[in-house]
């Protein structure tokens, strides 16, 4: 059996009854973590300018753009509420994908769900299976995937979302088989725009690109058999070697979304600064650190990092999400790190003074696995010459500490204060709670509609 056939087996024979309650519990916590970003992201540029285009060229009203009055074809609703989730790097993570999961198959499944009027028990089965194929498919590649500069929430994602798309349009083996083949062609995205507008606008792009590539299928296009595993395929193409079949073999038995998990963020910034964060606020409470009073700061990384957090010295709010320097001296100057510390206009004081005492460093004692890529070792150097640090950590909001049921709703009713009355914001909450009971999705998609222009 060929990946592809494996894939689309996958697809079309997993029920919602083959997945344990602890995969549903994941399901609901990302629904409501990533409608939370989706309403947060919608007045953000890079959401305002998809819609521009999406009402200029866009076609049926069909679908909800969260945040918004407008509603349009599925494809483009997806782009734009995929853009608009990501929009604040504020969405959970997956460390086998190495890239951001739900923003872009939500997406996909919603704007798929609204116009083929699905229930919510397939919008969350579809979400499943993207997730599985997703995560499966970067277990395979990454890390060397990731490193050759491809971000994998779009270059890997879009094949989750092709996924997605195709049990919720109840493909058949063959069309989704073409719907993987489509997507293999039409994935992309690359590291090198991470910190500019492009970076969010990959999350769009691979839920509109999962949706598209489902419809060009079920209306009758083809693509090779060979296209994931060929001699001149996907895998070879994005990461120069073979697929693993035990890894799809292993699909619906290894549940991904339970075993690596989702990673939920405290901070609307790259993952991979959070352990750094963290260490830093801790170390900032205990010590009553000031500004004035370091001389120093170390922070040791993974060999990954160095080629996401690219920016030591941002000169733009999106740039910030994506340096260590600023990530790690606002954590010192302010105390947090949070939607305010990523303002447009200058860094203040002190956090600017700060920036030039933060070193980032490769450390090669740290656990190379997957799983433990965004874990970092933090090292202070007072004025006094006192060094204070702590051992090697991880960051709340990881799988194996993981943000409680209140700080995650809580975390979703600030988000969606963006642009909703937090009464609506707590029924949606509320709602999401028995997300695979809905009866029709656009019971819950109804209540995005906000005032996001």
């Amino acid at each position: 059996m060929t990946t592809t056939a494996r894939l689309a087996e996958f697809v079309l024979k997993t029920t919602l009854a083959d997945c344990p309650e602890p995969v549903l519990v994941q399901v609901r916590r990302a629904t409501l973590d990533t409608l939370g970003c989706m309403l947060a992201g919608a007045p953000e540029p890079v959401a305002r300018i998809v819609r521009e285009v999406a009402r200029a060229e866009g076609g049926a009203p069909l679908c909800t753009v969260v945040g918004t009055s407008l509603r349009t074809a599925p494809t483009w609703a997806a782009l734009a509420n995929g853009a608009a989730g990501h929009a604040h790097d504020f969405d959970d993570t997956n460390f086998a994908l190495l890239g951001h999961p739900s923003v872009p198959l939500l997406a996909a499944a919603l704007a798929a769900g609204e116009a083929e009027m699905a229930d919510g028990a397939t919008v969350a089965l579809a979400y499943v299976i993207g997730f599985e194929i997703s995560a499966a498919m970067g277990r395979a590649l990454n890390p060397a995937h990731y490193e050759r500069g491809w971000h994998a929430t779009t270059s890997i994602g879009t094949l989750g979302c092709a996924a997605t798309a195709a049990r919720v349009l109840g493909l058949d083996a063959g069309q989704t088989g073409h719907a993987l083949g489509i997507a293999a062609s039409l994935a992309s995205g690359l590291k090198e725009n991470f910190g500019s507008m492009t970076k969010p606008y990959h999350a769009g792009h691979a839920a509109r690109n999962g949706v598209l590539a489902a419809r060009l299928a079920r209306e009758g296009m083809t693509a090779s058999a060979s296209a994931l595993e060929g001699r001149q395929g996907y895998a070879a193409a994005f990461s120069g070697a073979a697929l693993p079949a035990d890894v799809f073999e292993r699909l619906g038995q290894r549940w991904e979304i339970v075993t690596s998990g989702i990673a939920v963020k405290p901070y609307p910034s790259c993952a991979l600064t959070h352990a750094a964060i963290d260490a830093l606020l801790d170390l900032r409470a205990r010590h009553r650190l000031e500004p004035h009073s370091i001389a120093g700061v170390e922070v040791g990384v993974s060999h990954v990092v160095p080629s996401v957090l690219i920016h030591p010295a941002p000169t733009t709010a999106l740039e910030r999400k994506f340096s260590m320097q600023f990530c790690a001296a606002q954590a010192l100057a302010e105390g947090r790190v949070d939607l305010a510390s990523f303002d447009d206009g200058p860094v203040p004081e002190p956090a600017r003074g700060l920036m030039p005492r933060v070193r980032m460093v490769v450390d090669p004692t740290l656990a190379d696995r997957l799983e433990h890529h965004a874990w970092c070792r933090v090292t202070v150097t007072l004025a006094d010459g006192r060094v204070i640090g702590g051992l090697p950590n991880g960051a709340h909001g990881h799988p194996d500490h993981p943000l409680d049921a209140a700080a995650l709703r809580e975390k979703f009713l600030a988000c969606a204060a963006v642009v909703l009355p937090r009464h609506e914001a707590e029924a949606i909450a509320g709602q999401i709670d028995h997300f695979e009971d809905i009866p029709d999705i656009r019971a819950l998609t109804s209540r995005l509609a906000g005032d996001a222009e």
